[in-house]
């Protein structure tokens, strides 16, 4: 296992045992939902040859949970589904993120994931980090809409000897309830 990858589970992990920590049912929210998110490459990938498969815009579906301590910060665990493929991959790909995140109402954070895909040599990617702002309010009682631009740093496997930035930015929209 690379430095990367075990920095990524280690803070993974941090944040895990984070949301576990014992709290008060007044101090502390959970919220569970799901999305729809709209990705795209920073730059279009060539066109043609070994590329000709590798998709650069797209979209995914989103679980979202939330642990919401009181304050400004929350803690967000998503897990993404790409129907056809991402990262460099042509098959079904999956993808758990973790998310620190702060504010209320308008809200900014950073997060890191991995990409599991068949389509990959070893059927994971390198680790991948994001930026998020987003905006949030609510829609009836304890039921909330999430609106958000992530901004992902990201190298896609296969792709690391071309001149192409795969970064990647997502717009979404997710609702969530209080459970």
């Amino acid at each position: 296992m690379t430095t990367r990858k075990v920095t990524l589970f280690t803070l993974s992990s941090l944040v895990l045992v984070a949301m576990m920590a014992p709290t008060s049912a007044a101090a502390a929210d959970h919220f569970l939902g799901g999305g729809l998110e709209s990705w795209r490459t920073a730059d279009g990938l060539p066109s043609g040859g070994d590329f000709e498969d590798i998709k650069d815009e797209g979209s995914s579906w989103v679980l979202s949970y939330q642990y919401r301590p009181a304050g400004l910060f929350r803690f967000e665990l998503d897990l993404e589904y790409f129907k056809d493929g991402f990262g460099g991959s042509t098959e079904t790909a999956v993808a758990p993120q973790a998310f620190v995140l702060v504010g209320k109402g308008f809200y900014g954070g950073i997060g890191a994931g991995l990409t599991f895909s068949d389509g990959f040599v070893d059927g994971v990617s390198d680790p991948f980090y994001m930026g998020r702002l987003g905006f949030e309010f609510s829609l009836l009682g304890s039921l909330k809409l999430d609106l958000h631009a992530t901004y992902r740093f990201d190298d896609w496997e296969g792709l690391e000897g071309i001149d192409v930035s795969t970064d990647t930015y997502t717009l979404g929209a997710a609702v969530r309830f209080k459970i």
